[in-house]
């Protein structure tokens, strides 16, 4: 989850007048073959079927189903299969998500860049969503809301999640299925080394591809790496959260919280780094959104907050959600790898450029996890505190550790 920025809901923005389906229940033959049309296929389906995903498919932020479909004889284009997604049926996780307009901003993903993609992604089938744009703090707000005092940051984060108003926007998005290619690994058990150096490989070429693209500047495909109010977040991570972890965790000990304060104290020009607009970032390339086939290859799923950023953001931040304590020895190593498929690729990146970006990407994480603590605390949802138990440690490991 990203870092709960200030409470301000999406604007507001009139609905679309055509049918979209906001939920897997309101799914139609009718309209899944308008999408599926729009995107290329020819034919109609004539029939479908709702399947929950394994796990469920009800995750943080959304709703994935599988959907089997029914096809008229000529149809051309139209899969067996298609993974529908969906908001979330939490008003207060969907308002939370809103703000990053990361459900129209998927779309608009596989929309215009899916095709471009020099690696495997889930191939488009279509989708429909309502106008609308980010609930990020402009600049007036974010100079209104970074000048409060700490204590009202507090408070605002106490209840950001309570007070949250989702939109009414609709979202409907038809991707591939990709459940028989592969298999992914949550945060409870991590990729390898050799499976994190595979997964580098892929963000170098996507990195590469779009290097210093000038067709990305202006696109709404991408929003800031997970702030426009810094100091609200950095204040509320040092004032409440850093406590919150203090308490609930015996393995930190002095040296790892000051490294999280240093974490919080540098946010913000943590963040205008890596906000640098050198090439197209994943944004949230944690363990469980990529997918390993058995060839060995990896396939990038989930690309809700898509960046145009530095690269040091998606090589930091697969990092710090893989190696702990026992291999984090094993990071200069994989960091070369990652440049050097760079330069395969006819781009070369100065190595302290590189480290510098990736230790300011741990720190952010950080100062993210360690809010995903106070902002779910005393609620019903705790898959946030739950991922940061895991993955804080790993952090402190990354934000402790020297390069050779």
């Amino acid at each position: 989850m990203p870092g709960s920025g200030a409470v301000r809901s999406p604007p507001v923005a009139p609905r679309s007048k055509a049918f979209i389906p906001n939920a897997p229940d309101e799914l139609t033959p009718e309209w899944v073959t308008a999408a599926l049309r729009r995107a290329g296929a020819q034919g109609s389906v004539t029939g479908l079927t709702v399947e929950p995903l394994s796990g469920g498919g009800i995750g943080m932020t959304g709703q994935t189903v599988r959907v089997r479909l029914e096809c008229s004889a000529d149809a051309d284009g139209i899969p067996d299969t298609v993974i529908a997604k969906f908001a979330a049926s939490d008003p207060q996780t969907r308002g939370l998500i809103e703000v990053y307009d990361s459900y129209a901003r998927e779309i608009r993903f596989y929309q215009r860049y899916a095709e471009r993609m020099p690696v495997r992604v889930p191939t488009y089938f279509g989708a429909d969503y309502d106008p609308g744009s980010s609930g990020q703090a402009g600049p007036v707000m974010r100079h209104l809301v970074d000048a409060l005092p700490v204590g009202v940051k507090i408070w605002i984060s106490k209840n950001t999640v309570r007070y949250m108003r989702p939109s009414k926007r609709r979202y409907a998005l038809l991707i591939e299925d990709m459940g028989a290619f592969g298999s992914v690994h949550d945060l409870t058990s991590p990729p390898d080394d050799d499976q994190v150096a595979a997964a580098l490989d892929v963000f170098a070429a996507i990195h590469a591809r779009f290097w210093n693209d000038a067709s990305l500047a202006g696109d709404d495909t991408f929003d800031v790496i997970t702030t426009t109010t810094p100091r609200l977040l950095c204040d509320v991570a040092r004032a409440r959260a850093l406590p919150i972890a203090c308490d609930r965790y015996g393995w930190l000990g002095d040296e790892e919280r000051s490294r999280l304060l240093e974490a919080c104290d540098r946010f913000g020009a943590d963040l205008a780094r890596l906000n640098q607009p050198v090439t197209l970032v994943h944004g949230d390339p944690r363990t469980d959104n990529l997918l390993y086939t058995p060839d060995g290859s990896v396939i990038l799923l989930d690309w809700a907050l898509t960046a145009n950023g530095h690269p040091g953001w998606d090589v930091g931040y697969l990092l710090s959600s893989c190696l702990g304590h026992e291999r984090i020895g094993a990071r200069d190593a994989l960091v070369a790898g990652y440049r050097a498929a760079l330069v395969s690729h006819g781009v070369t990146l100065d190595e302290v450029e590189l480290q510098d970006a990736i230790d300011a990407a741990y720190r952010v994480v950080a100062v993210q996890q360690l809010l995903a603590l106070s902002v779910l605390e005393g609620t019903d949802n705790m898959t946030g505190a739950e991922m940061a138990d895991l993955w804080l440690p790993r952090l402190a490991a990354g934000l402790t550790h020297r390069w050779a």
